[in-house]
């Protein structure tokens, strides 16, 4: 059976998208309002306000309320809905920080002052219209989509800059027997080299070292035990990223190398001084079909009293990584209905824009201090885990939300991975060696922005001795997104229909009850009054003025005054007052 017929099907929406998209037609959400637009209207509801470079960007109650179920990437934001704030897009720090809180990010250098001396931003007017056109879209992608479901593997192992000719089959295709191959497979190392101060600056070795273990994981996966001599059961590489020590690659089964683009790669430094790479993150990102998934591999700060380097560590390769994959396919992503945070409004893209993300590698988290390192040791040999696991500092960072917020991690059922002799299955006990307490140092975890969408199907260790740290793998069935591209232009042009008869309803209309003046006869010092009145015939509020005719600097001729009146006519259609009168008096005075 070939990749392609493993998959399994099923159809989004199937006999309720009718009734789905009538309910849409009915009650559909509010477009954004005419000020978010950047429109210098002088009057809005009063209930809601967001602040952008000091002017007010008002929404109404009504307005705040529309968007779809917040993805869980973003559960802990406090802002929702089309409300956004817009803030200065500065570094590539701040935009990652940006955009983990919600807010769309504005250039500044794209103020302009109206006449009124209000801030119009057109860069983010046009933001927020994009994310409100991203909003509608994700409301409805049940209508023109259908989902598959395959099998990911991802494996981690810290190798210890160890490696020659040992066979990977017993950690790569542990489980092809049970769950049978998967149909990415993900695979991280971390210390391919010794992390001396040689390798990390001048990394004359990663490069050498990467293309051999790369070349070894290939080498497995298409064994002729593996593939039976079936073109179809072989594997491609996507993507290779290397940082110093740390190494990540992706393979995809052939059948569905056509449908995998934007595979694009980062790597961030965060050991030395900040920014070396003995210490980091490398990752890879790409659009599997109509999903998008992002892998990283992570070596954190070690040491077993350093919670505090290991959780900032985490925070800076989160915030800095960053895809630069282009406008073209951000706004694909957008009509896919699968980025969270589009807010950037850039052609890159973060960590949490993506379906589906697995983070790990070396995270270096042990156990607690409070347990002596021998009492540990006792524990780990016997395998008696649940103690242990109560006090592993991941399990209390994360309980406490201080890293890994709302990523999920499967149990942990198998002995910890650290320390052992090299070359043995024993922990590390030596009497010329550092005692130290055996841990979880080797960890996979997963953020969906639909957490149906993942299940993890195993995770456990392989008993490959030659490092100190044992690989740990785990497979999941993971859903993924089918785009019927007809359905998706079909609904991407109604909700551009909506918001054009929307932008034009928000345009200012004002009627004029005569466009000129017949003062008749006047005679000397008599004073004659006509009025004008002037009505505001749209639906948001219309400013008007008075200026002067072309080559000329008066409004009007000195014999002539003019003042205005506002007559107050109200209405519960549009919340607007609607009338002014202008006077214009002709003074008769020589």
């Amino acid at each position: 059976m070939s990749g392609q017929q493993q998959w399994q099907q099923q159809q989004g929406g199937g006999g309720n998208q009718q009734q789905y998209y009538g309910q849409q037609q009915q009650q559909p959400p509010p477009p954004p309002n005419a000020q978010q637009y950047g429109q210098s209207n002088n009057m809005q509801s009063q209930n809601t306000q967001q602040q952008y470079g000091g002017q007010s960007i008002q929404n109404t109650p009504q307005q705040q309320q529309t968007g779809t179920r917040t993805p869980p990437s973003r559960r802990t934001s406090d802002m929702s809905g089309a409300s956004r704030s817009a803030r200065t897009n500065n570094s590539k720090t701040s935009t990652n920080n940006n955009a983990a809180g919600g807010i769309i990010v504005a250039s500044r250098a794209a103020d302009e002052e109206t006449e009124d001396g209000r801030i119009r931003n057109r860069e983010a007017s046009t933001k927020i219209r994009d994310a409100w056109i991203y909003k509608q879209i994700r409301a409805r992608q049940d209508e023109f989509t259908q989902y598959k479901q395959g099998r990911v593997f991802v494996g981690t192992w810290n190798v210890n800059a160890k490696g020659k000719d040992e066979s990977l089959q017993s950690w790569l295709c542990a489980d092809w027997s049970q769950h049978g191959p998967p149909d990415i497979v993900v695979v991280g190392l971390q210390e391919m080299v010794d992390l001396n101060a040689m390798n990390v600056a001048v990394e004359n070795k990663s490069q050498t070292r990467s293309v051999f273990w790369v070349d070894k994981i290939r080498n497995t996966l298409n064994s002729r035990q593996n593939t039976q001599g079936d073109p179809q059961r072989t594997y491609t590489e996507l993507a290779v990223k290397y940082l110093v020590g740390l190494l990540v690659c992706v393979f995809v089964k052939a059948p569905h190398k056509p449908r995998v683009k934007y595979a694009f790669t980062d790597s961030v430094g965060v050991g030395v001084a900040g920014f070396m790479g003995n210490k980091g993150g490398v990752s890879i990102r790409l659009q599997f079909y109509d999903s998008t998934l992002c892998f990283i591999c992570t070596h954190l700060a070690a040491h077993r009293e350093n919670v505090a380097g290991r959780n900032a560590d985490f925070a800076n390769v989160f915030n800095k990584t960053s895809f630069d994959i282009g406008h073209e396919a951000v706004q694909e992503v957008i009509r896919l209905g699968s980025m969270s945070q589009w807010a950037m409004g850039t052609a890159a893209v973060g960590v949490p824009d993506h379906d589906l993300v697995f983070w790990f590698g070396d995270l270096n988290y042990r156990v607690d201090e409070s347990i002596p390192t021998e009492r540990v040791l006792e524990l780990s040999k016997k395998n008696v885990l649940e103690e242990l696991i109560e006090h592993d500092q991941l399990n209390i960072e994360r309980a406490a939300g201080r890293v890994f917020r709302d990523f999920e991690e499967g149990v942990l059922d198998f002995q910890p991975t650290y320390k052992y002799q090299p070359g043995t299955d024993l922990y590390e006990e030596r009497p010329d060696k550092k005692l130290r307490a055996p841990a979880w140092c080797d960890r996979i975890l997963w953020l969906a922005q639909e957490p149906g969408h993942v299940a993890q199907l195993n995770y456990t260790r392989s008993e490959l001795n030659i490092s100190d740290h044992k690989p740990v793998m785990s497979t999941f069935l993971v859903t993924v997104k089918d785009v019927i591209l007809a359905k998706r232009e079909g609904v991407y042009r109604e909700v551009m229909k909506m918001l054009d008869t929307y932008e034009n309803n928000s345009l200012p209309m004002v009627s004029l009850d005569r466009i000129s003046l017949d003062f008749g006869e006047v005679r000397y010092d008599q004073r004659v009054t006509l009025p004008i009145v002037i009505t505001n015939t749209g639906q948001v509020v219309a400013q008007f003025r008075l200026v002067p005719k072309v080559d000329e600097v008066r409004v009007c001729v000195p014999i002539l005054q003019w003042s205005y009146h506002i007559i107050y006519t109200y209405s519960h259609l549009t919340n607007l007052f609607h009338t002014y009168m202008l006077r214009l008096i002709y003074a008769s005075n020589g």
